[in-house]
């Protein structure tokens, strides 16, 4: 039988050992916690939900939390890794996120490297244009007879004119740049183009060419029976004459292979392109503009030239 000593005794020990079995487990749900991988959105919009869903089938289910950028509370716990989806979530979440690394897709490529530069590693992603050399190698290819290719650069894009350059002489093509300090030098600016090019290439910037001003340009180069290279599916509907394209199917599956090597413990890669494209022709504007576009042949030549990389 037990003295009264020695069941205290092991009623302190037993209570010891249940804190400990109980902290444990809070530390193991922490620790769960902390390697979820949350998908936040911009919005709603159709293109932002197809490469999370995209994303979301190419890792763990259990794994993976996608919302709104407002649901999301890094004051809790934060996630291994952070994916926003569009540029409106990357703004709203980059300060929030302190030191949880970021892969950000469907924001230009301008965007991206900026952060880098300023993020000491901690942010990169699939920026939604095509790489310079794959661009140049699609101007070659669809328009073998025409060599200046006119360019609106903007502050964010501004930092590639050499890029573009070299690309472009490498194909044999030659830039004709603007350089544009906001919106508002963008019509002088497109209009001093017109008249010293053959090919209009759109490079998407914030202050330059982007969702609100591609309708002016569109019109501009049409007017001046100049084709217009997009830069996206919705560019080419809208009248651009072709454009290289990577689906938000195809981002978010690239997404997914860098999340894959953070969370693998390998270092933060540097934003890319993703590796699947496609070309996509505007028939009627090609027919309107006599343009011989086949967007299979095209294709094929990019991927010949090296502009699968």
């Amino acid at each position: 039988m037990l003295g009264w000593s020695d069941w205290l005794m092991r009623r302190r020990l037993w209570s010891r050992l249940r804190c400990g079995l109980f902290l444990s487990g809070l530390l193991l749900s922490a620790h769960a916690l902390a390697d979820v991988v949350w998908v936040a959105l911009s919005s709603k919009e159709p293109a932002y939900l197809e490469a999370a869903n995209a994303l979301r089938a190419a890792l763990p289910d259990d794994q993976v939390r996608v919302g709104e950028w407002g649901e999301f509370n890094f004051k809790a716990s934060p996630p291994h890794v952070l994916v926003t989806v569009g540029s409106e979530a990357l703004r709203q979440l980059r300060q929030a996120a302190d030191k949880t690394r970021i892969v950000a897709l469907l924001v230009p490529r301008g965007t991206l490297d900026e952060l880098r530069d300023a993020s000491a590693g901690r942010i990169t992603g699939v920026y939604y244009e095509q790489p310079i050399a794959r661009q140049a190698s699609l101007l070659r290819a669809a328009f073998p007879e025409k060599s200046r290719v006119a360019m609106v650069l903007g502050p964010t894009s501004a930092r590639y004119r050499g890029e573009l350059s070299q690309a472009l002489r490498h194909v044999g093509m030659e830039g004709v740049f603007e350089l544009v300090a906001d919106k508002a030098e963008l019509s002088e600016a497109v209009q001093n183009l017109l008249s010293n090019s053959d090919v209009f290439l759109a490079l998407p910037d914030a202050e330059a060419i982007n969702n609100q001003t591609a309708k002016f340009v569109l019109l501009a180069t049409y007017r001046r029976g100049i084709p217009l290279v997009g830069y996206s599916a919705s560019f080419v509907k809208a009248g651009a004459a072709v454009a290289l394209v990577s689906s938000p199917t195809q981002i978010g599956r690239e997404a997914a292979q860098m999340v894959n090597e953070t969370l693998h413990g390998k270092k933060l890669p540097a934003p890319r392109a993703p590796a699947e494209f496609e070309v996509l022709v505007n028939a009627s504007v090609a027919r309107s503009l006599s343009l011989g576009l086949d967007a299979a042949l095209m294709e094929k030549r990019v991927r010949g030239e090296g502009g699968s990389r």
